[in-house]
């Protein structure tokens, strides 16, 4: 499902979820930019009925484990989890997947993981923002949750909100930074309060008064620049960073039983936090010392199987500075799969 970057004269499309508007689609099929089916049967009805237009499928993605009784890491678990949850539901002729309900930002990056081992189809996820400030329900920056999902395969964000003047200010936040597609969630009776920044594409909750809100030029959609191309967006998985590639690295912190007073030491003196993996029980130190990474990260490990396990569980984007050096093909995937930033 290929959706170009927002355009200035281009209005939002339509994803069609209801099968009662289907007839609108073929009245006015410029208006949707694909299909989402309720199941794999319809999906396959969908297909034959609808094309060319993509039709793909929701995922949910599952709770979170109770982390007093999970084996760590807790996100590996996790990841293994969703491709159980998920493995059931895919379908051969789905154009797409939708992931949404993720109950924290680190759970749907996992869940976009797990989704990239189980196939390679087109991925749309949804964020949901608490607040006015582009905050999602667990304190995570919408623009660092795009920073890190544009990165790790998925082409286009969905944004919903509990309300249109946080929808607004989310699309506002979000759309200078974003190097994918913006969407949004939204009810038709917020169009008079809500402007569509960047936005191409609009999960309706009534089909029919969408189409006659585009055809009416009822839709309010503007434009913003693109931001901070000059730099780059390093997010920690809750703050988004913007730094220069030659940002200042501390020595290597080891990740041992002293790690949260070595990056509060560390804070003053570097621009980027740099963790040694030296063995597993490392990564779980890593996982658990998350919330206390307060910049950039850059991981290192002398074994590349190491070196993806803390790739995995870390829920921004890591640095790599060529510390331990690893083969240019090992680090291409990393680049691919994980976002890794590569200096």
């Amino acid at each position: 499902m290929d959706i170009p970057l927002c355009q200035s004269e281009h209005k939002p499309q339509l994803l069609l979820n209801d099968p009662a508007a289907i007839p609108l689609y073929h009245t006015a099929p410029e208006r949707f930019a694909g299909a989402l089916a309720p199941n794999a049967e319809l999906c396959d009805a969908w297909s034959e009925e609808l094309a060319p237009l993509p039709v793909g499928l929701a995922l949910e993605c599952p709770p979170e484990p109770d982390a007093e009784h999970c084996e760590r890491p807790i996100t590996m678990h996790y990841i293994e989890q969703c491709k159980d949850a998920f493995r059931p539901l895919l379908h051969d002729d789905a154009a797409f997947y939708y992931l949404h309900g993720a109950p924290t930002f680190p759970a749907l990056r996992a869940a976009v993981l797990a989704l990239g081992d189980l196939c390679g189809r087109t991925v749309i996820a949804e964020l949901q923002v608490e607040d006015d400030e582009g905050n999602l329900p667990d304190g995570t920056d919408v623009r660092a949750a795009i920073g890190v999902l544009q990165r790790i395969g998925v082409t286009t964000v969905l944004i919903s909100a509990h309300d249109p003047e946080s929808l607004t200010q989310a699309l506002e936040i979000a759309a200078p930074y974003a190097r994918l597609s913006l969407g949004v969630c939204m009810h038709a009776d917020w169009l008079s309060q809500t402007t569509l920044y960047n936005t191409e594409v609009i999960v309706p909750d009534s089909t029919e008064a969408f189409v006659a809100a585009l055809r009416g030029n009822q839709v309010a959609c503007k434009t913003l620049p693109r931001d901070h191309d000059d730099f780059i967006c390093a997010p920690d998985g809750k703050h988004a960073h913007f730094i220069a590639p030659t940002i200042d690295i501390s020595d290597e912190i080891e990740c041992g039983p002293h790690l949260d007073e070595d990056l509060i030491e560390a804070e003053d003196d570097s621009g980027a936090f740099k963790l040694l993996l030296e063995t597993e029980e490392d990564v779980v130190t890593l996982e658990e010392s998350r919330y206390m990474i307060s910049r950039p990260l850059c991981l290192c490990a002398e074994s590349a199987d190491l070196l993806e396990q803390g790739l995995r569980v870390f829920p921004g984007l890591a640095l790599y500075d060529g510390t331990w050096e690893q083969e240019d093909a090992v680090i291409s995937y990393f680049e691919t799969k994980y976002g890794m930033i590569r200096l």
